[in-house]
């Protein structure tokens, strides 16, 4: 029978092979607690729950292959036969061609179109409007359009086709998403730095007085260390817990925006001694839960902004709901910067990301030496 020593061991060792696979990006990995529900279980618990939330937020591959939806504005007149019959000046600019007569040309050797004639037959039949994602082939490159089908005569078996240059929607999208994994790539290093860093320190030292315990001969000694054992698994819940609502506060689902924003306040100002002036909605502020999210979202980057960069000894946060609107007002006392040199970070380009996202207007104002001032508004309808 292993001794409870010998058994404390094996499950830190486990807990560290589980760490270290999530610093190196495998979040596969879950932790088996045993029926004792110790203070290790906890700390096994809070690891297990810290994963599946690095799982879920990893972006999918497939993000790219979303369908997007536009209005057209080329346009082609074809037959039944696919004959281009007319066209107008906007069809001429998304194939780059300052002059050249397509007319009686067949429309699929420009656009591609899958059994164009079986579409034409089914618009004929249901006279619906047959929209999907194509593409335009040049001599130069492939320009993916949305195209859109619809019958204009029936009798004369007349059809119109729509098209729209998707190339600018694509790369801004490409750009955002740039932006939202680069962001996350930042938040996986803090959260495996803060696991190496911390976590990790503090199950080599359990490691360290396991063993120190096991040599131990003296009674009264063991006894400390079997104290200061007790004293770093306490540590490293606390710190696991920290990490977990850093990542994913699941306040925000049991009690709302403004009850997890004070929590947040409370857990930045015991940790750094920054006083938060907090002036909520005493009312709560119901929101959707993505909304919400993404509100706290943009308060904590202005925290950790200011923390790290602003000197600040006050941070002061105002959130209520105004004419249809949430207004968020935050500022600090720090350092400041001059706007007129500024240079937008990732802090400042993620608050915008998500404001725009949100539909919002943001507004920032700072001066050297007087801090920095930030407005948010976003249209609850």
């Amino acid at each position: 029978m292993k001794s409870p020593l010998k058994n404390i061991e094996s499950r830190l060792s486990k807990i560290d092979n589980v760490l270290l696979s999530y610093s190196n990006g495998d979040f596969t990995k879950q932790l088996t607690l045993s029926s004792e529900l110790d203070p290790i279980d906890i700390i096994m618990s809070g690891i297990n729950m810290l994963g599946e939330e690095l799982r879920d937020v990893s972006i999918s591959k497939n993000f790219f292959n979303a369908a997007f939806n536009s209005v057209t504005d080329s346009l082609i007149v074809i037959n039944a036969q696919g004959e281009i019959l007319d066209y107008n000046n906007s069809f001429m600019s998304i194939l780059e061609y300052q002059y050249i007569d397509l007319k009686g040309k067949l429309i699929t050797e420009i656009v591609k179109i899958d059994n164009l004639s079986q579409q034409l037959k089914k618009i004929d039949k249901d006279l619906n409007v047959h929209t999907y994602q194509s593409e335009i082939i040049t001599e130069n490159r492939t320009i993916v359009v949305e195209c859109s089908l619809s019958s204009v005569d029936p009798d004369k078996k007349l059809y119109l086709i729509k098209l729209q240059d998707l190339t600018d929607k694509i790369n801004e999208e490409a750009r955002r998403i740039a932006t939202i994994i680069k962001t996350q790539e930042e938040e996986r290093n803090r959260v495996a730095s803060d696991l190496h860093d911390s976590v990790g320190q503090q199950i080599s030292a359990l490691k360290f007085f396991i063993n120190a315990i096991q040599s131990q001969k003296d009674e009264k000694v063991k006894g400390e260390l079997f104290k200061k054992t007790q004293k770093i698994i306490n540590g490293v819940a606390d710190e696991i817990r920290n990490i977990c609502f850093q990542l994913m506060p699941r306040s925000i689902e049991r009690f709302g925006l403004i009850k997890t924003v004070e929590q947040l306040a409370d857990l930045i100002q015991f940790s750094t001694q920054i006083t938060f002036n907090l002036n909520l909605q005493t009312k709560e502020i119901r929101l959707d839960s993505n909304l919400a999210m993404s509100v706290y979202r943009i308060v904590q980057e202005f925290i950790n902004n200011s923390v790290k960069h602003s000197r600040c000894n006050q941070i002061d946060i105002e959130i209520k709901i105004e004419k249809q609107s949430l207004f968020i007002k935050m500022s600090d006392d720090g350092i400041g910067f001059d706007m007129e040199n500024l240079i937008k970070g990732n802090g400042l380009d993620n608050m915008n990301l998500r404001v725009n996202y949100l539909k919002g207007d943001i507004k920032l104002v700072s001066q050297k030496k007087k801090g920095v001032l930030l407005e948010i508004n976003i249209p609850l309808q």
